[in-house]
């Protein structure tokens, strides 16, 4: 496999994907949106309804740890419960949605653009093609989570210094959690190879990806009701869960993708 020419392919295939205006509103727009609006949200709430929330919603061991502390410090561990278990899992739709987004497009939008006769006439091996369009495709998005995740942090960290004078991120958690991100990236990627061979465009492969989100979103509600605990131990049992998925997506992909699939 020649590096330069995988280099050459994702250089190509991030400059159709983002010539595209109408890609920045749901890979940009949306992901910043919620970094800035979502730490406004959690901080309105520790300001005015953690202690209703901290005595009925949250799981006993928070209530029991936190009953016996003062007001401020009950405020503090219900905005750190609220940021990593209940906000936390949302940001990690970002790296599927994203991955999906642009993955889609590299792979089901050379069928729409009618590019796929003139990319599969370059002198390119199937593995080079394979791996040029994931780095075309996990690069910006790994980016994009990396500052979504710092802003977020950032703009709590504000917040937090604002009312108890002291940051609440990152905690172990908190990276761990991050550090998942790639994984789902990659689980995202290797979907849209999967199925990128018996879609006819952007939209299917995109909404067979998205399916990935659906788990993601229970993971506040499993925090909330204590089945769960999201701490240090989860995400790190959910790395490994992971890696295996993704190994797994990524042989079934790889073994059944054909060059010749982006012309159907």
């Amino acid at each position: 496999m020649e590096l330069f020419k995988v280099n050459a392919l994702m250089k190509k295939d991030l400059k159709e994907t983002f010539s595209s205006i109408s890609i920045y509103g749901p890979m940009i727009g949306i992901p910043v949106f919620f970094a800035v609006i979502l730490p406004l949200i959690t901080f309105y709430i520790t300001l005015y309804a953690a202690p209703t929330i901290t005595s009925k919603l949250l799981p006993s061991a928070i209530k029991v740890s936190t009953s016996v502390l003062s007001s401020s410090i009950r405020s503090l561990k219900f905005m750190e419960f609220f940021s990593i278990n209940v906000l936390g899992p949302v940001f990690l739709t970002m790296p599927i949605f994203t991955a999906s987004v642009i993955a889609a497009d590299s792979f089901a939008g050379e069928k729409e653009r009618g590019t796929s006769e003139s990319l599969l006439s370059m002198p390119i091996s199937k593995s080079e093609l394979l791996f040029g369009k994931i780095l075309a495709s996990f690069v910006p998005t790994m980016i994009l989570t990396v500052a979504i995740f710092g802003i977020y942090g950032g703009v709590t960290d504000y917040f937090s210094q604002s009312i108890f004078h002291l940051n609440i991120l990152p905690t172990l958690p908190w990276l761990l959690m991050l550090l998942t991100a790639p994984f789902l990236a990659i689980a995202a990627i290797g979907l849209v190879v999967l199925v990128s061979s018996h879609v006819k465009g952007v939209k299917e492969a995109q909404q067979i990806s998205t399916l990935m989100i659906l788990p993601i979103l229970v993971l506040p509600f499993v925090s909330i009701i204590g089945i769960a605990d999201l701490n240090s131990f989860f995400f790190s049992a959910i790395i490994i869960l992971l890696i295996i998925i993704d190994s797994i997506i990524l042989y079934v992909g790889i073994k059944s993708f054909r060059k010749e699939s982006i012309l159907k």
